[in-house]
């Protein structure tokens, strides 16, 4: 499912800026030449954006057709492989920062990527991501005037974040010092929800 999808998105598509500078402060947070995975790094733009920025970084996705993109456009990066069972292939507490931008909406095993970023941060690691923000505006509007294209069961996203639920995945998880914002459009209409915690 994956490759489908990443064999459809087109190379040009334009890339999440705010999210990006979220995962820059993030990684500019965790030290000098921090070690970074970029976990659903897809075709390396943010991986490439990471490393421009003197991070040690990694990318990690499940699609091979993802990672070939991203090493051929970042020959001189490193990337990775997620298994079938949603195992990255790094050691415990290799990075000193995780940044997962546009993925947890996409992620059937949440819990299992959750899992995953926790192990592979050093203690007192930072997380970041950035999701489609669902606040309660927002879904009044979506439910009254779109919900059939919004919610498409053709679309890959399959979660759908507020503030508190984004806030408990990352208690549950055993994460402190969260911090959230909400990003692009107005108030109470905003398009991006950020969040950064300490493992």
């Amino acid at each position: 499912m994956h490759d489908e999808i990443w064999a459809s998105v087109p190379a040009d598509r334009p890339i999440d800026e705010r999210g990006v500078a979220w995962a820059l402060a993030t990684v500019a947070l965790a030290g000098e030449a921090p070690r970074a995975l970029d976990l659903g790094c897809g075709d390396g733009r943010i991986t490439a954006r990471l490393a421009a920025a003197g991070a040690d970084v990694t990318g990690a996705d499940p699609s091979p057709v993802a990672l070939e993109r991203a090493r051929a456009a970042h020959p001189g990066l490193a990337f990775l492989e997620i298994g079938a069972n949603g195992h990255v292939p790094a050691e415990d507490a290799s990075f000193d920062a995780v940044v997962c931008l546009d993925v947890l909406q996409h992620v059937a095993d949440t819990q299992r990527l959750m899992s995953e970023a926790r192990r592979v941060l050093v203690p007192r690691g930072l997380f970041a991501a950035a999701v489609p923000f669902h606040g309660r505006a927002n879904d009044v509007v979506i439910a009254l005037t779109s919900f059939e294209r919004h919610h498409d069961p053709l679309e890959p996203t399959l979660r759908f974040y507020t503030r508190r639920s984004l806030a408990g995945l990352l208690a549950a998880f055993g994460y402190g010092e969260v911090v959230l914002a909400a990003a692009g459009g107005v108030p109470l209409f905003r398009r991006a929800l950020l969040v950064r915690a300490r493992r």
